[in-house]
């Protein structure tokens, strides 16, 4: 099996013919059978379990590298990638070979097709995608697997670990067709990653979501460690060059430079600090030394990433109203003031319009364009829900002409930004790397 037949397997799971099963118990039984058949691999590893709405893959990367710093070999499976498959499952840094994703795929496809006889239908990608990720973190024999969720936490094919630490990132408004339409509701979701004394590293939330939180931590018994309160920004001063922070942790003080854009990383930074002192309290040997040296080789592409300047030109996955915020307010701080050209493109099935109401009004351009998707939504209709917000808007459909579109009217002063879903900012990315040959390099 070739790379490409194994790209091909995986991608005919997402169109597969099967029972559309609410969403409810039966995923988590059925990504359990798919791993008893495939030995169980997810008992053989020690893990950090990462739940949120914002900044869970921020936060994954951040935990990755500090215990790579420390002398540890880890393992690292986030989602969705941005360009390439192989992004999903990592180890130190490196995405998993070609010949080994084809090894992989031909390892699980038998345990999948076994499955398609039962009730519950064939695993999903995203589940397959899992077990992949557990074998192949066993294969290298990893010291710590970090894990992102996918979709909530309680029924998320991830939650079939027993992790060291579960991480808990700050929780808003998504998916609320699966995981309800109220903060404690979402958070109930989220919470469901936490175990019987076990310990939980919690960033800043919402009142009705750190409540639900504190009441599950306390009615298990985990140890549960919150930043802005246990673990302190003491100060934050975020600038092109990224973002220099202190942070007192509950074991020591940090002092840390991340080169990544945007004040909220300052608090998945320290989110990322409360997860690692609880697995120093697990026997794991990190240190401030460890912390500082590997938060500042930590790269994260698209998330309020800087290309290049004249014009300053980010890329940003501003899929949700929260990430959306996120990088608005990172141009308030750090681009005030300056004119803002926008490619945007947005699936249906997200919240388009709020996020939409988020950027739109801090645009003086906005470029619609559609996402290589099915479930994309056309340009004229996203533009359309922006024109009351924007000045000049423009749908241009084919995503290589809007990206032209918005170089051709981006003075060298502007701001050019594209964002919105994966399917495009990751295309885009490619794209403009190509175009500036001294933007820095994909991780």
């Amino acid at each position: 099996m070739t790379e490409a037949d194994a790209e091909r397997y995986l991608e005919s799971l997402m169109t597969a013919d099967r029972p559309r099963l609410p969403y409810h118990e039966v995923k988590l039984r059925r990504m359990r059978h798919l791993l008893e058949l495939l030995g169980d691999p997810h008992t053989q590893l020690r893990s950090v379990l990462i739940a949120g709405t914002k900044g869970k893959g921020s936060t994954a990367v951040m935990v990755a590298e500090v215990l790579q710093a420390a002398g540890l070999r880890v393992g690292l499976t986030v989602k969705p990638h941005l360009v390439d498959y192989r992004e999903r499952i990592q180890v130190d840094g490196h995405p998993i070979s070609p010949s080994d994703l084809a090894s992989l795929v031909e390892r699980v496809r038998p345990a999948v097709e076994a499955n398609r006889s039962l009730p519950w239908g064939p695993p999903t990608y995203v589940e397959t995608t899992v077990a992949m990720a557990f074998l192949h973190f066993v294969r290298a024999s990893v010291d710590v697997a970090v894990v992102e969720v996918g979709i909530g936490g309680r029924l998320d094919a991830t939650n079939v670990l027993t992790p060291l630490v579960s991480v808990i990132t700050p929780i808003s408004f998504d998916h609320t067709d699966l995981l309800g339409d109220t903060l404690d509701a979402i958070a109930r979701e989220k919470a469901g990653i936490i175990r019987p004394g076990g310990r939980v590293a919690c960033a800043p939330q919402p009142p009705e979501a750190r409540a639900v939180i504190a009441a599950t931590c306390g009615e298990l018994g985990a140890r549960l460690v919150e930043v802005g309160k246990d673990v302190v920004i003491a100060a934050c001063r975020p600038s092109l060059e990224g973002v220099d922070a202190v942070i007192d942790g509950v074991r020591a003080r940090y002092e840390v430079h991340l080169p990544l854009l945007g004040r909220h990383q300052a608090v998945n930074a320290a989110t990322a600090v409360a997860a690692l002192e609880l697995l120093e309290e697990g026997g794991y040997r990190v240190g401030p030394q460890a912390v500082q040296g590997g938060l500042a080789r930590v790269r994260w592409p698209a998330r309020v990433e800087l290309l290049g300047t004249r014009p300053y030109t980010l890329v940003d996955v501003g899929h949700n109203p929260a990430s959306m915020q996120a990088l608005c307010e990172t141009l308030d701080e750090l681009f005030a003031g300056r004119r803002v050209v926008a490619v945007f493109g947005m699936l249906r099935t997200k919240d388009y319009r709020s996020v939409t109401a988020l950027l739109a009004p801090r645009a003086d351009v906005v470029i619609a364009t559609t996402p290589d998707n099915p479930h994309a939504l056309p340009a004229e209709e996203l533009a359309e829900v922006a024109r009351p917000y924007a000045p000049h808007v423009e749908a241009v459909p084919d995503r290589q002409e809007a990206v032209a579109r918005a170089v051709a009217l981006a003075g060298p002063e502007d701001v050019l930004v594209v964002t919105g879903s994966f399917y495009l900012v990751g295309e885009a990315r490619e794209r403009l790397c190509r175009r500036k040959p001294t933007a820095p390099a994909r991780r």
